[in-house]
């Protein structure tokens, strides 16, 4: 759309006062404002994240800060890094804590996992795709954005098992090769576009290739041509037992991959290079020793960046928390959800504002301790930090989620309507079983058994005690479900 008709349509909406329309058309400006170098233009940025702030909508602010944060992969000095990976803890904190879901929640997320796939932090990555499209059920636009989602979870877990192949992690690619298979598997959707699937066909030969799984790569029916010529090559040259001939396929890779594009895959590709040449000669090369020096420094490095974002995403959500509690005493530490200090004191906060009727959801995960015991207390330790985020997304801004202790937790909605609050606690019983708890542990399962009630926010005891008499009917009956 041309710049000025771009700038009617927010003049029009901003004199009818639909600030939504405003933010939307903002929105439009950066998209239609993108340089050829890839990243969008400050001044439209600018705008759209000061409107944002100043109508209060924390998801426009959030999806500003994320196309803000990717600037650090086009200019990459020190200044502008430690900027932008401040805009994206930031943004990633604002969509944690900002009610409700939307199409507008999925695109922000899904620009926090751009911004996080271009620094290689694949585990924060994936947990903005699950978001994103936890954000999309049942919001129109689904059939447009899901695809694109589904295949960036997919390629996302290519690119880490290309790195595992590169550092030779024999052990963590078989595991993440089972689960990018799976993902593979998933995205492959029936809106996929015919191109997108086409890629995705030549994604699960390479994995095939780099971690074989039984079923042998097949890269002669693959095309080499298109963006994703060079896996093609690479692939062959994985595969193909004659080295010269697999050293030239290495060197057709290597002239067709974009290192900026694909940096992990172009890297993998002289790896491999070095990797053939070494056969060749007979011996371990001195590029070979350097190739696998410099993987080994640039996973410690991702590792050390993934450490620095976690305690940046660790003060922001305390900066975040602190404004919204005023104080730390009222977290819980490991979940970062409230504690009992901060639910007396949200119950007072009702009591004085005349509210009456409230729901409150008790959550206890089922046979938790066999979590523990098979998986190891870290293990249970992330399982429930996972927990703690879903239940933070079914929360509004007019309730409280908080940990009591263990694997049991709380939530104090403000709904007088049963039927409301039923069908909240059932999204939360779904939402919890079908989490991908693989990515914690394989083969980890998670369910938990809800006891719901409601009544009068000033007789918290009573309401507890009938709330542990319906978590109790339900574990009775099998857990993974809620009783009222």
């Amino acid at each position: 759309m041309p710049a000025g008709e771009v700038e009617q349509l927010i003049g029009e909406a901003d004199r009818r006062g639909w600030g939504e329309v405003v933010r939307a058309g903002l929105f439009l400006a950066v998209v239609c404002s993108t340089s050829e170098a890839g990243g969008p233009r400050s001044g439209a940025l600018s705008r759209l994240l000061d409107r944002a702030q100043a109508d209060g909508d924390t998801v426009m602010a959030a999806l500003a800060l994320a196309i803000r944060a990717q600037a650090v992969n086009t200019f990459g000095d020190p200044v502008s890094t430690v900027a932008a990976d401040r805009d994206l803890a930031r943004a990633s904190v604002m969509l944690e804590t900002a009610p409700g879901a939307s199409l507008e929640h999925a695109c922000a997320h899904n620009e926090c996992a751009r911004a996080f796939g271009g620094r290689d932090l694949w585990e924060l990555e994936l947990e903005h795709y699950h978001a994103a499209e936890a954000a999309l059920e049942g919001e129109v636009g689904l059939e447009l954005v899901l695809p694109a989602i589904l295949y960036n979870k997919a390629e996302v877990a290519l690119n880490r098992c290309v790195a595992l192949r590169e550092l030779d992690d024999t052990d963590a690619l078989a595991h993440h090769g089972r689960l990018a298979r799976e993902a593979l598997r998933q995205a492959d959707v029936a809106a996929l576009p015919d191109s997108w699937r086409h890629e995705l066909r030549i994604f699960a030969a390479l994995l095939s290739a780099i971690a074989p799984d039984g079923d042998p790569a097949q890269p002669a029916a693959l095309q080499a041509e298109g963006s994703y010529a060079g896996y093609v090559h690479l692939t062959r040259a994985v595969s193909i037992e004659d080295d010269m001939e697999a050293l030239g396929e290495a060197e057709k890779a290597l002239a067709a991959i974009d290192r900026g594009e694909s940096p992990r895959v172009h890297s993998l590709a002289l790896c491999v290079a070095a990797e053939i040449e070494a056969g060749v000669a007979g011996r371990e090369t001195a590029g070979l020793r350097y190739a696998k020096h410099l993987s080994r420094r640039r996973w410690v490095a991702r590792l050390s960046s993934l450490a620095s974002m976690q305690s940046l995403l660790h003060a922001e959500r305390l900066r975040s928390e602190h404004h919204l509690l005023s104080q730390h005493a009222y977290l819980d530490d490991l979940t970062r959800l409230g504690n009992r200090r901060a639910l007396r004191r949200f119950i007072d906060g009702l009591v004085s504002q005349g509210v009456t009727a409230v729901a409150l959801v008790l959550v206890d995960l089922d046979h938790f301790k066999d979590v523990n015991d098979r998986y190891g207390h870290s293990a249970g330790d992330e399982t429930l930090v996972r927990v703690a985020v879903i239940l933070r997304g079914a929360v509004r801004a007019q309730d409280v989620a908080v940990r009591l202790g263990g694997d049991e937790f709380l939530l104090l909605l403000a709904l007088a309507d049963p039927e409301a609050a039923r069908r909240r606690s059932d999204a939360i019983v779904t939402a919890i079983a079908a989490e991908d708890w693989d990515q914690i542990r394989a083969g980890l399962r998670v369910t938990a058994s809800l006891g719901l009630t409601w009544g009068d926010p000033r007789q918290l005891e009573d309401l507890s005690t009938a709330g542990d008499a319906a978590l109790y009917r339900a574990k009775t009956k099998g857990g993974n479900q809620t009783s009222d």
